[in-house]
C-alpha cells in the first residue's frame, strides 16, 4: 500500500520499533540518541525526536493508556520494558522481562493486547514469543509459527496475531486464542528486512494495513494491506466490553465476508446505527419466514419488550455505564435506535425468507444446523455483519417437534425462534418476547438455571427458566416482566425445605411443582411462606420434595444473570478470524405440551385497604377479646370467594410497643361459607374474624394473604 521514507536516520544505522497512535507513526533506534521519533505516516516528515534511554527496541501503542510501550534496545538492562508518554517523550522502566531479556540485548517485537491488558514480547535471535502482564508477571510463552529464520515483530490485529521474521521477509498470521494458522504473506518489496510490526486501521481507511519497520538504512517502513476488519489499532480497545472495538463503534468498520472471494468488503456504519463505545451494544439481524398463508415475523411490541428489558437492566460495563443498548434489524421499518425511534431504512439487511414447515432436522445428538447455515451463508454472511450481529431466523418449527426455539450453544451468535405451534401459529407478543430473550440469553452464556442446566428452580427468577419464558417473571403479584435474574437467591435443599422461610424474594413471585395438578403452580408472593409439598399449609419444615420435578432431590442454587452475561460469544468480535461454530447442539424441550405445565399466573386484585370498623396501619385497632370482628375490604369487584392464599387469614401475637412477633403465626377460623361474604351493592368483602378471650391484654397482627401473592395487615390491641 505504501512505502514511507523517514526524514531522519538512526545514529547506529539500526532501527527497530514501529507504533501507530491513530494519527502518527513512531519509530525507534537501537543504541542511538535520539532513540524515538514521531513522523507523518505518508510523508515521513519527522514531527518530534526524543532521547528516552540511549537505545530502544520494539514499540507498541497502548490504546487504553494512550502511551507507548517500548522494549530494550542496547541501552540499560536487557529485558527492561518502558512506558513512554508521547506528550513528553519520557518514560520509565515498568518491569524487566527477564526470560526474554536473557536471549538477546535487543527486543525486535512487541505487541499490546487491550483485550486482556497484556504484552507479547519477541526478542531478537529467538523462536519464542513471551507473554507478560503489563505489571510484569510472566504468563508463559509459545513457539513462533514461522520457519527458516528467527521471529521478529509481533502485532495484534483483532482476533489475529501477526508474527514477523528476521531475514525471511515473511509474516505468519495465526488465531490469537489458539495460534492456529490463518494465512501468511511475503514482505520482500524493495529488499526491506522486517523488524517490528504495527496495525493501522486509520491512515488508509477503509483499507487496513500492517506496518513493517526496516531494520537498516534507509530509514523506512512499508504498509502491507491486510483483510478488512483484521486490524485493531492500539491493541484492540473495547472500552465497554461488548466485543465491538471502540474504533468500530466510532468510525464504523469494513469487513471482508469471504477473504479473497467474489464478495466485496462491506462497510458497517455502527455509529449511525446508534453504537456507543462507552455503553455495551448488542446487534441482531432477524430474518423471518413467510409465504401467502404464513408469516413468522415477530411483532414490534415483542421486540420493544426485549429492547426495553436490556435498556433497564442493571448490567454495569467496565466504563461504569448501566444497561445495554439492544438494536434489532427486522427490516427497514423496524426501530434501530430506541432512544430516537429512528428506523433502519436503507441500513437494514434483514429480509423475508421462503417458508418451510421445519427448518432442518434433529437426530440423536440434537439439532443439525446445516439447513440454518445454508440460509445464513446466502442471506447473512455476505452482509459482513458476522463479527458484529447475532443472526436470528424466525421460523415455523426448527424440526418436527413443537419446540419454541433454539440457540447454537451456550455463548453463541446464532439462534432460532420457532413458535409455529404456539398461539395463532406465531405466538403472542409475550411468547415472542420471552422466546427471543431466552434464546439470546443462551447466546450470552446463560443456561436454564443461570450457571447450570437445572431447569424450573423456584429460587431462579429468570426467563431462562421454562417456568417464566413464555409468561414472564412474576413481579408485584403479576406475571409479564421479561427479565433475567437480578440477584442470586439462597440455595434450596430439596431434602430439607422450610415452608415458612420460602425463598425470601420480596416483591416477586415464583413457581414450584405440585404433582396433583401436574403443573408448576404460581406463588405470587415469593417474599413469604411457600407450600412446598402442596398440602394446603405453609408451616412445615424439614420437607423433602422434588420442587422442580427433575426426578430427584438436590440443592438448587440461585444465580445473578445480569452480573454474569458474556457479551462476546460465537462469532461476535472475531473480525479477521474464523469462528468455530458447532454443527449440532442439544434440542430445546419447551414444547407446547411442556408450556402447559406453567399455566398463566393470577393477574392480581385491586386492594384499596381495610374499611371501618378496621383501621389501616399505623393505627392500632382496640377490640374486645372474644368478639367477632368484621374485616371489610375491596378487590375491585367480585372475584369469587376463593381469594385467600393457603393458610390465610392468619394472626400472630406481637409486642405492643414495637410490633415484634411473640409467637408463631396461627391460622384463624377457616375462611369460606358464613365467615366470608361479598356484597355486590358496596363492592366489599367481609371476613368475620372470631377472636379468642384468652387474647385479653395482648397485641396481635392480622395478615390477609390473597392468592394473587399480596399480603395486607392490620394491628390490634385486645382488652
Amino acid at each position: 500500500m505504501q512505502q514511507t521514507g523517514f526524514s531522519q536516520s538512526c545514529g547506529s544505522g539500526i532501527g527497530v520499533g514501529i507504533a501507530f497512535d491513530g494519527e502518527n507513526l513512531w519509530y525507534s533506534c537501537f543504541q542511538s540518541s535520539p532513540d524515538l521519533y514521531k513522523a507523518n505516516p505518508i510523508t515521513g516528515a519527522v514531527l518530534g525526536s526524543y532521547n528516552v534511554a540511549g537505545g530502544l527496541g520494539a514499540l507498541a501503542w497502548d490504546g487504553k493508556r494512550k502511551k507507548i510501550w517500548a522494549g530494550w534496545g542496547g541501552a540499560g538492562t536487557s529485558g527492561d520494558v518502558r512506558l513512554i508518554d508521547p506528550a513528553t517523550g519520557t518514560g520509565a522502566v515498568v518491569f524487566n522481562a527477564a526470560d526474554a531479556g536473557a536471549i538477546d540485548e535487543l527486543d525486535d517485537g512487541l505487541a499490546y493486547d487491550a483485550q486482556d491488558d497484556t504484552l507479547l514480547i519477541s526478542p531478537d535471535t529467538s523462536t519464542t514469543i513471551f507473554h507478560y502482564s503489563t505489571a510484569g508477571a510472566s504468563l508463559g510463552s509459545f513457539g513462533w509459527s514461522g520457519s527458516g529464520c528467527y521471529n521478529s515483530g509481533v502485532a495484534i490485529g483483532g482476533q489475529l496475531l501477526f508474527e514477523g521474521s528476521d531475514g525471511c521477509n515473511h509474516v505468519w498470521v495465526v488465531q490469537r486464542s489458539n495460534h492456529a494458522p490463518a494465512f501468511d504473506f511475503a514482505t520482500g518489496a524493495g529488499g526491506v528486512r522486517d523488524e517490528d510490526l504495527e496495525c493501522d486501521s486509520v491512515t488508509f481507511s477503509p483499507k487496513t494495513v500492517m506496518w513493517s519497520m526496516e531494520a537498516y538504512e534507509p530509514r523506512r517502513a512499508i504498509a502491507f494491506e491486510i483483510p478488512p476488519g483484521s486490524c485493531a489499532t492500539g491493541g484492540g480497545v473495547d472500552s465497554d466490553g461488548d466485543g465491538l472495538l471502540d474504533e468500530w463503534e466510532t468510525n464504523g468498520v469494513t469487513i471482508d465476508p469471504d477473504g479473497a472471494g467474489p464478495i466485496a468488503p462491506q462497510f458497517i456504519d455502527l455509529a449511525v446505527m446508534g453504537a456507543d463505545k462507552n455503553k455495551p451494544d448488542i446487534f441482531l439481524q432477524l430474518d423471518w419466514m413467510a409465504d401467502a398463508t404464513h408469516n413468522q415475523k415477530l411483532s414490534a411490541a415483542a421486540l420493544k419488550t426485549v429492547v426495553d428489558a436490556f435498556a433497564a437492566s442493571p448490567y454495569t460495563s467496565p466504563t461504569g455505564s448501566v444497561g445495554i443498548n439492544l438494536h434489532i434489524d427486522e427490516g427497514p421499518t423496524s426501530i434501530m435506535n430506541s432512544a430516537t425511534n429512528a428506523t433502519w431504512g436503507s441500513l437494514s439487511k434483514a429480509k423475508q425468507l421462503g417458508y418451510v414447515a421445519n427448518l432442518g432436522t434433529s437426530g440423536a445428538g440434537g439439532y443439525d444446523w446445516s439447513a440454518f447455515q445454508t440460509l445464513k451463508d446466502a442471506n447473512f454472511t455476505p452482509t459482513g455483519r458476522t463479527p458484529i450481529f447475532h443472526y436470528v431466523i424466525a421460523a415455523h418449527n426448527y424440526d418436527s417437534t413443537t419446540s419454541s426455539g433454539i440457540s447454537r450453544g451456550i455463548g453463541a451468535s446464532d439462534l432460532i425462534v420457532s413458535l409455529g405451534s404456539f398461539t395463532n401459529g406465531t405466538g403472542t407478543d409475550n411468547e415472542q418476547a420471552g422466546t427471543l430473550m431466552h434464546e439470546l440469553g443462551h447466546n450470552l452464556g446463560l443456561h436454564h438455571g443461570g450457571g447450570d442446566d437445572t431447569n424450573y428452580k423456584p429460587n431462579y427468577l429468570s426467563i431462562m427458566s421454562y417456568g417464566f419464558q413464555l409468561g414472564g417473571v412474576i413481579k408485584g403479584g403479576v406475571a409479564g416482566t421479561f427479565d433475567y435474574s437480578r440477584s442470586a437467591l439462597g440455595n434450596l435443599n430439596e431434602s430439607s425445605l422450610s415452608e415458612p422461610a420460602g425463598i425470601g424474594a420480596a416483591g416477586y413471585g415464583t413457581r414450584h411443582w405440585c404433582p396433583a395438578s401436574g403443573t408448576y403452580v404460581a406463588v405470587n408472593n415469593a417474599g413469604g411462606a411457600i407450600d412446598w409439598n402442596c398440602n394446603s399449609n405453609t408451616t412445615d419444615t424439614g420437607v423433602s420434595f422434588d420442587i422442580n420435578n427433575d426426578g430427584g432431590n438436590s440443592t438448587l442454587s440461585g444465580y445473578n444473570d445480569w452480573a454474569n452475561l458474556k457479551l462476546k460469544g460465537g462469532a461476535i468480535g472475531l473480525a479477521g478470524a474464523t469462528p468455530d461454530l458447532p454443527t449440532v447442539t442439544p434440542d430445546e424441550t419447551l414444547t407446547v405440551d411442556e408450556a402447559h405445565k406453567s399455566p398463566p399466573a393470577s393477574t392480581g386484585y385491586t386492594f384499596t385497604g381495610f374499611f371501618s370498623p378496621v383501621d389501616n396501619p399505623p393505627t392500632v385497632n382496640v377490640a374486645k377479646a372474644g368478639s367477632a370482628i368484621p374485616v371489610k375490604f375491596s378487590l375491585g369487584g367480585n372475584q369469587g370467594l376463593d381469594i385467600f392464599a393457603a393458610g390465610s387469614p392468619s394472626s400472630q401475637q406481637v409486642t405492643c410497643d414495637g410490633g415484634a412477633p411473640v409467637d408463631d403465626i396461627e391460622q384463624t377460623v377457616s375462611p369460606g361459607g358464613a365467615t366470608l361474604t361479598y356484597d355486590p351493592a358496596s363492592g366489599q368483602y367481609t371476613y368475620v374474624w372470631k377472636t379468642d378471650k384468652s387474647w385479653a391484654g395482648t397485641c396481635r397482627r392480622l395478615t390477609v394473604a390473597l392468592n394473587d401473592g399480596t399480603q395486607h395487615v392490620a394491628a390490634f390491641k385486645f382488652k
